[in-house]
């Protein structure tokens, strides 16, 4: 059964990238349907573990200043403004400035603990995706809870999606936004883009010992480094990096990064030996020493990533009408400052698409960052 007349654009992944490119199309008058499997309240190994969308495992970190000597990075660095003006319009999103302390050492760099004086600010990830569903709705996005279980081109135009629940719908032009699991959807992505399992401590209650409430991160994430080592790796790594930032009524503490060879996504990493490995790496850190037994319970995300660090965002050459928005290594800080410009490039026509397709070209986005010959069979 094909169900209902087909929205300008259908979307799959109801996460921050999906939700807010839903958000910017809805500024344009363009009509929105998200199609997000349903959430994965399945209980992991213990009643601790949880198994969560990778938007609500985020940091949500906003830094007000580029952290890479590029284009993207630079606007990143203004994704503040953009926080600030969708909570005017649409309500509470959980974005707040927030206090920030810097802890680690870089490479030849002795170590440091230091309050950062640049701005900076965070989205509460379980805040927005609390929220997300509820202003969506009020938005007049239309929300489906199901699996897209595949996709098939139109003989004429656009594309049709086969659901878990049994039902098909048209789209016109669909949008990948489904994060780790685009690749199961459309095989023949570009083979940078890849995926790992990410988990972290999710603690009742901010700790006493850190005194009021701020974000601690380290001064550099060893996860990006092996993010970058990804295609190379011949079996997997895991490493730990220490961290932690309020989330809701607690805080979330530390984040375990698990890369495996290829480019298959696999199953989620034992959910027992990930906390002993999370909480051994918390331990053999100096800031993280005092906090390693703290009560709390693990929760773990399947992760997109781009090897290369550049997000693959634009139209697919090969497959008119099919667009993708994922990858993003700084995704809350990335998102809302480029949904506009595809939204733009997606629905508005003639000189004002061109122009938001040139504006992304310029960022090193569109379709020359989607093709190549790093493409899979």
């Amino acid at each position: 059964m094909v169900v209902g007349p087909a929205a300008d654009v259908v979307i799959v992944g109801g996460g921050v990238a999906g939700g807010v490119l839903a958000l910017a199309l809805r500024e344009l008058s363009a009509s929105v349907t998200i199609v997000d499997a349903p959430a994965q309240d399945a209980v992991q190994a213990s009643s601790r573990t949880q198994v969560c969308s990778a938007s609500a495992l985020s940091y949500g970190a906003l830094p007000g200043w580029p952290l890479a000597p590029t284009p993207l990075a630079r606007m990143a660095a203004g994704a503040s403004k953009h926080w600030r003006r969708l909570q005017g319009r649409h309500g509470a999103l959980g974005w707040r400035p927030c206090r920030l302390r810097v802890h680690g050492a870089a490479a030849g760099l002795r170590a440091v603990s230091a309050w950062w004086p640049l701005p900076f600010a965070q989205v509460d990830s379980a805040v927005l995706m609390a929220r997300l569903p509820l202003i969506l709705a009020a938005a007049g996005v239309t929300c489906r809870s199901a699996r897209v279980e595949q996709l098939n081109r139109e003989p004429t135009a656009g594309w049709m999606l086969h659901l878990s629940d049994g039902t098909s719908l048209r789209a016109p032009q669909l949008v990948l936004a489904a994060g780790a699991h685009c690749r199961h959807l459309w095989p023949a992505l570009p083979s940078r883009l890849r995926s790992s399992w990410a988990a972290a401590l999710e603690l009742p209650s901010y700790p006493a010992v850190l005194g009021s409430a701020a974000a601690w991160l380290p001064l550099s994430f060893g996860r990006v480094g092996l993010e970058r080592r990804a295609a190379s790796l011949s079996q997997p790594e895991w490493l730990v990096d220490g961290g932690l930032v309020p989330w809701a009524a607690g805080a979330l503490l530390g984040q375990h990064t698990l890369v495996r060879p290829g480019l298959e996504l696999g199953a989620p990493p034992p959910p027992v030996e990930v906390e002993r490995q999370l909480r051994q790496g918390l331990e053999a850190q100096s800031w993280g020493a005092s906090l390693a037994t703290l009560p709390g319970g693990l929760r773990q995300a399947a992760v997109s990533f781009c090897s290369q660090g550049v997000p693959l965002v634009g139209a697919l050459p090969e497959a008119p009408g099919l667009w993708v928005f994922t990858g993003f290594s700084a995704g809350f800080s990335q998102v809302p400052v480029l949904a506009p410009l595809v939204a733009q490039a997606l629905v508005s026509g003639g000189s004002r698409a061109e122009a938001a397709l040139r504006r992304l070209h310029q960022l090193g986005l569109g379709q020359p960052n989607l093709a190549g010959a790093d493409r899979c069979p």
